[in-house]
Order: structure tokens, then C-alpha cells, then sequence
């Protein structure tokens, strides 16, 4: 109880409606738009431009998420097989139980 009250008091203390989420109601709106945007990124296999609305940081950010997801770790799948044996098993410590 003590973590809603104290919130409720200090906005009531300085005329801010504790309870008032438009800040999540515009948090909401502003993930859906970016969403779509990465979206249609990813379908027409295009970049975020600076033209498109958002800010440099914004769009910065949304493409390097989508550098990311178009990059694979490795270049074979036995790769990544033989890494993840090498590390499951090359610790000194294994108890076999």
C-alpha cells in the first residue's frame, strides 16, 4: 500500500493527478507508430530516412535494430554447434549428477 500512497500524496501535494496516464496513453501511440515503421521497413527490405518523421536519435536507433536483425552471429550453423559444446563443457567443474 505504502508504494501507491506515497506517489498519490506527493502529486496531490504539487496539483498532479497521480492517476492521470496520458504519458501512457502517448507512450502507446508513439510505440505503435514505430512499430508500423519497422514493419514496413523490413518488408519493402528499406532504411529508416530522417524524412520520415522521427528524430535523428529515433532513427538512428531504429536502424541499427534493423542492421541487427538482418545480421546472423555465424556464417555456419556447425559454428555455432561446436561453440555452444565448447562452452557447456569447458569448465573444470562439471559434476555429472
Amino acid at each position: 500500500m505504502r508504494s501507491a500512497a506515497a506517489p498519490s500524496l506527493q502529486g496531490f501535494i504539487w496539483g498532479i493527478n497521480s492517476f492521470d496516464q496520458w504519458g501512457v496513453e502517448l507512450g502507446k501511440v508513439l510505440a505503435s507508430r514505430v512499430r508500423s515503421t519497422i514493419h514496413t521497413c523490413r518488408t519493402r527490405n528499406s532504411v529508416l530516412l530522417p524524412s520520415d518523421g522521427f528524430n535523428y536519435a529515433t532513427t538512428r536507433l531504429i536502424n541499427k535494430y534493423l542492421e541487427g536483425k538482418y545480421q546472423t552471429p555465424y556464417d555456419e550453423e556447425a559454428e555455432c554447434e561446436s561453440y555452444v559444446c565448447e562452452v557447456m563443457f569447458s569448465h573444470d567443474e562439471v559434476d555429472p549428477i
